[in-house]
This record gives structure tokens, sequence and C-alpha cells, in this order.
């Protein structure tokens, strides 16, 4: 069977800050910048999330896409949208809210939701125009 990759792309925006409780002030200010705001402060992130898997001969599709964004609606987008990351979010409680974790933390809730036979390939977060990372779950 041939294979394909899909790609779904959604969006958030959500409040954070960047800060290490076991180093001191300074060490935080020089790491994570304005980052590192007591007030919190936000980003419109853009999300894209592929998938990858055999294209069946009875439906002509790796999966459906329209089943694929309500995984990525239900999993991620629902419980991050709108909301303080650091103090709001169950799934990243005690994590540092970097770009970087929060796409390993996207992972570990869209990957167990994805059909059999569908393998989760790359998560590409950006959290500004000039700013984005991608995760492979190596």
């Amino acid at each position: 069977m041939p294979h394909a990759n899909l790609v779904c792309k959604a969006e958030f925006c959500a409040a954070f800050r960047l800060h290490n409780a076991e180093k001191d002030s300074a060490w935080n200010l020089e790491t994570y910048g304005i980052c590192n705001s007591e007030n919190f402060h936000g980003h419109n992130w853009q999300l894209e999330v592929e998938v990858s898997g055999e294209v069946q001969a009875d439906t002509g599709m790796v999966m459906d896409l329209l089943k694929l964004q309500a995984i990525i609606e239900e999993k991620v987008i629902s419980r991050v949208d709108h909301r303080n990351l650091n103090l709001d979010v169950e799934f990243l409680s005690g994590k540092l809210t970097t770009t970087e974790n929060l796409a390993i933390a996207f992972w570990a809730q869209i990957q167990p939701a994805l059909p059999n036979g569908v393998d989760l390939v790359e998560i590409r977060l950006k959290e500004s125009k000039a700013h984005s990372i991608r995760y492979s779950g190596k």
C-alpha cells in the first residue's frame, strides 16, 4: 500500500512564564529575559501535527483529516487556548513551559489517541514569526 503524510494545523493563544524555581532571580532573568515576567506574558502559537500511514484501499485516506483535527482540538487546543499554561493546564503541571516542552507534552497527548496504523511523525510549534521548533518524538 502507498504511504502518505498528513498535516493538520491549529492555533492557540496562551499566557505563561518561564521560571525555574530551583534557580535564583538573577539566573532566571539572564536565562529567560522578558519571558521571566512575574506577571506572565503571552504568545499566539501555531501548531502543526504531521502523521503518517498507509493509504487505505477502502477509504483512499491515511485517516480522516476531520478526525485528526478533532483529536488535536480535544487533546490539546481545548485545554491550552486562552489559558495560563503554568497555572491552568494539568498536563503541563510542574514543567517549564518552553516551546520545546510544550511540543513534547503535546506529543504525549496526541500520540495515544491516533488510530492503529497511523504514526505521529512530527510536531511543529511556532511561537512567533521568527521562532519555532520541531519535535519528532526522539
